[in-house]
């Protein structure tokens, strides 16, 4: 009896043990609010490989790699079947298909027989092959497509580069809005305890009903700019999500803090800069492209030398092979006048070119101003940091000295209040400064591709 029990026991715990995953797992999916701890890394990682932006631009390259493909009809042959079976009085397909089919005979010349023949059948199944030889203007079409796969190939490379920087950025958003939820949940604890000691001053007779009043107002403003700030990170929650291919209802919870490291500064205190990232290299791929079109079109005007040929089986019975012919030739066409058709792409082709060579001054124009702007708010980033350490060391020595007075009775409320408001506000003002300082680093990065920690 202890045996069967210590049996059904050991089976009860291998069962539960086996069926534990399943539990953990249905429960993940079930949470209605999942949170997944994230460092800056992983989260790229985790955007590079579920990005609906990024699938989206893998096909564009697998659709321009097909086309690309396609082009291989310049030089490769062209190989074709077909099986036709006719029936027909027609004395001149009558008699033809007499002599493909080898059955012509002496009284096939009687013209009452030529005139009006009987109905007759003919059963052809013919093997067709065309191959190209000289075609100038698709071999620099097939050229310009190869161009064009290239700046596909640089684009999808662009978009990677600008989604890891957009998940830097709402990264760096998650992390700014905590620390400000943080700044502001202290202050707001602070206003809390500074409107409860106003109440009882108050009703002590100590301090006006003004100054009660303004503490109270101090703690509702920071109520109010708690659930702004709330209601912000919410946001960035979802937009993070969708960056990284998830479902709206989890939570990114970032591992990482912003830093501040001044050997980026170093790297970057200087003009001397090109800027060669995979939108621009994709943009010259482009003009690469629409010259060859030009010449393309252009050389459209040359003839085209083509071969041919051609076996064919004939017979009066379905399926019957009886009778064989081919025929080998080659093919030349000149279009010598088409109408202005020709000439009016090769303007089109010009003017394309002309376009995409404006498009590229302009995008080089762009990205050099964007690289100057960045070091500017790097600069500028820098100066705020420093500036607003030290606006907290001396608010926070301010606070403590007037909240002494306070104690004593010689600091109005007010004038307390005023003194936590700008403390508050030095300390959102350092994590804001901080936030775009790493903005701007992530953001020159992105242009000169280049790690500025490295």
């Amino acid at each position: 009896m202890n045996y069967k029990n210590s049996y059904l026991l050991k089976v009860y715990l291998l069962t539960a043990l086996l069926a534990m995953p399943f539990q953990l797992f249905a429960q993940y999916q079930a949470s209605p609010d999942q949170v997944l701890s994230l460092s800056l890394q992983e989260a790229m990682e985790l955007a590079v490989d579920q990005n609906f932006r990024l699938e989206q631009a893998g096909y564009d390259v697998d659709k321009t790699k097909a086309q690309f493909r396609q082009t291989n009809a310049v030089f490769l042959p062209q190989v074709s079947f077909e099986y036709n079976a006719i029936s027909t009085d027609d004395p001149l397909n009558v008699f033809g298909f007499k002599l493909k089919q080898e059955v012509v005979s002496q009284q096939d010349f009687n013209p009452v027989l030529l005139n009006d023949p009987d109905a007759y059948e003919n059963y052809s199944a013919k093997f067709e092959v065309r191959q190209p030889l000289i075609n100038p203007d698709m071999f620099l079409q097939r050229s310009a497509m190869k161009s064009q796969l290239n700046s596909v190939n640089e684009q999808l490379e662009g978009t990677k580069n600008y989604v890891r920087y957009q998940v830097r950025q709402q990264y760096y958003n998650l992390i700014l809005h905590i620390e400000q939820i943080e700044v502001l949940e202290s202050a707001l604890k602070t206003a809390g305890e500074h409107r409860r000691q106003a109440q009882n001053y108050f009703e002590e007779g100590l301090i006006s009903k003004e100054d009660y009043l303004s503490a109270k107002v101090y703690e509702l403003d920071m109520e109010s700019r708690m659930l702004q700030t709330k209601n912000a990170l919410d946001k960035v929650q979802e937009d993070m999500a969708l960056l990284l291919g998830l479902e709206g209802d989890i939570t990114v919870q970032p591992t990482d803090e912003l830093n501040y490291e001044l050997q980026a500064d170093a790297a970057v205190a200087t003009n001397d800069f090109e800027v060669n990232n995979a939108q621009t290299r994709a943009i010259d791929y482009k003009v690469q492209a629409a010259k060859k079109m030009v010449r393309a079109s252009e050389f459209s005007f040359i003839p085209k030398i083509n071969l041919f040929g051609s076996y064919e089986f004939n017979d009066n019975d379905f399926a019957g092979f009886d009778a064989s012919s081919y025929m080998i030739g080659a093919n030349l066409r000149w279009d010598i006048f088409s109408g202005f058709s020709k000439v009016g792409k090769v303007m089109e082709a010009k003017a394309d070119y002309r376009k995409a060579q404006s498009m590229q001054e302009s995008h080089r124009l762009d990205q050099e101003n964007k690289v100057r702007q960045a070091m500017r708010s790097i600069d500028h980033a820098t100066k705020q940091i420093a500036l607003t350490e030290q606006a907290i060391e001396q608010s926070t020595e301010d606070v403590k000295i007037r909240t002494n007075r306070y104690v004593e009775g010689m600091e109005r409320t007010t004038d307390l209040l005023e003194a936590e408001t700008k403390l508050a506000e030095a300390k959102l003002k350092n994590v804001m400064a901080l936030y775009q300082y790493n903005m701007s680093i992530a953001a020159l990065e992105m242009l000169l591709e280049n790690d500025l920690k490295n």
